[in-house]
């Protein structure tokens, strides 16, 4: 039997739409730079098989993201290497508080519930009137993991 946390196993996967707020609701991601470097971020660890990413949206203040984690992973060591990944890589850039305390994760209950979720993901930008924005998951639909099994 695992004997930690981090080396638990889980038998089915379970998705979360993940949502993660800037400190005092900086906008640091209004800055180009900062904002690719939290997609790289995603992508990162994405590439490194520690979740699926199905989703995202990087806003000035916030990112919101649909993922799975890999089986040896939870939703907090994903959300710890989102957050603590990106600080990480700007520690140089911005050396004040990146991140709120915390974050909001919605485990996905089934089908209509992912389709909901990673429809308000991708029209997030269109809501705040942020027009062809570059910077969520349908301008990179070749980075994308395709839905989970059900």
């Amino acid at each position: 039997m695992p004997s930690s946390p981090s080396q638990r196993v889980r038998i089915k996967s379970e998705t979360f739409a993940l949502t993660a707020v800037t400190y005092q609701r900086h906008r640091i991601f209004q800055r180009t730079a900062n904002a690719d470097l939290m997609m790289n971020t995603l992508f990162r660890y994405r590439d490194q098989n520690r979740f699926a990413l199905h989703g995202f949206a990087i806003m000035p203040d916030h990112i919101h993201a649909l993922i799975t984690p890999a089986q040896d992973q939870t939703i907090e060591r994903c959300v710890q290497l989102i957050k603590g990944g990106f600080s990480f890589a700007i520690r140089d850039e911005i050396r004040s508080e990146i991140w709120q305390d915390g974050y909001h994760a919605h485990r996905i209950t089934d089908t209509t519930d992912y389709n909901n979720q990673l429809h308000y993901i991708a029209t997030n930008p269109t809501r705040k009137a942020y027009a062809n924005y570059p910077r969520v998951h349908t301008s990179h639909q070749h980075r994308i993991d395709p839905a989970p099994c059900s």
